[in-house]
Formats: C-alpha cells, sequence, structure tokens
C-alpha cells in the first residue's frame, strides 16, 4: 500500500462510510426507540431541522471528520505535535514496514479538495 491509496482508504472508510451510517441512524430511527439518552436527544434536534438545514447539519459532521482525520495524520507526519510526544511517531504498512508517514495529511486533504469540503 502506498500513502496515496492509505489516505483514499481513510477518505472512504472513515468519511464516506460513516457519514452514510449517521444518516441511515439520524434519518431511519425513531426518537422513541432509542434508548440512549445522547442518542434521545441528538436525534429530536435532528428531526426538529427543516430539511436544509439537515443536509447543513451533515455537512458539519462530514467536516468535523474531515478536521479530525486530518489533524491525526498532521500528528503522525510530524505536522503537529501532541504535548509531552518528544519522539516522532511513523505509520508503517506490511511485513516489510514500508513507511506511510510523511505527506499523509497533505494528500488527504488533496483527496478531500474533490468533494467540496475544503476551501
Amino acid at each position: 500500500m502506498y500513502p496515496k491509496d492509505f489516505v483514499a482508504g481513510l477518505k472512504t472508510t472513515v468519511i464516506d462510510e460513516n457519514i452514510s451510517i449517521y444518516k441511515d441512524i439520524f434519518f431511519n430511527t425513531p426518537i422513541e426507540t432509542a434508548t440512549d439518552e445522547y442518542w434521545k436527544r441528538a436525534l429530536s434536534l435532528f428531526k426538529s431541522l427543516p430539511i436544509e438545514q439537515q443536509d447543513a447539519f451533515f455537512e458539519i459532521v462530514r467536516q468535523a471528520m474531515v478536521d479530525t482525520t486530518s489533524n491525526i495524520l498532521g500528528i503522525i507526519d510530524g505536522v503537529s505535535t501532541i504535548d509531552g510526544a518528544h519522539d516522532e511517531f511513523s505509520l508503517t504498512y506490511g511485513e516489510d514496514h514500508k513507511t506511510l508517514t510523511g505527506d499523509l495529511q497533505s494528500l488527504f486533504l488533496a483527496e478531500k479538495k474533490g468533494d467540496g469540503f475544503i476551501s
């Protein structure tokens, strides 16, 4: 696997698939069937929104996913830091431990630009 394949896989698995799961939950779960108080409040809020605001809601959720994934990749790349971490992080893949670290955040953000969620 190459870094570009890795970030494309992240986009599909972390962003696209999860936003689809969230949409399914929010559109298809009746509030009265939710057992968790968090989900009851979240569903109640979502279902109170007009359809155009529901669309904006998912744009916000998607952007939060993009930002979080980007921040994590920045830490792995060494562009961002974690307080108290003094050594570099690295990400490897496969038996040969091919290094993926270095440009993951930039590749991910370039991958995301095509979706219109990154300016």
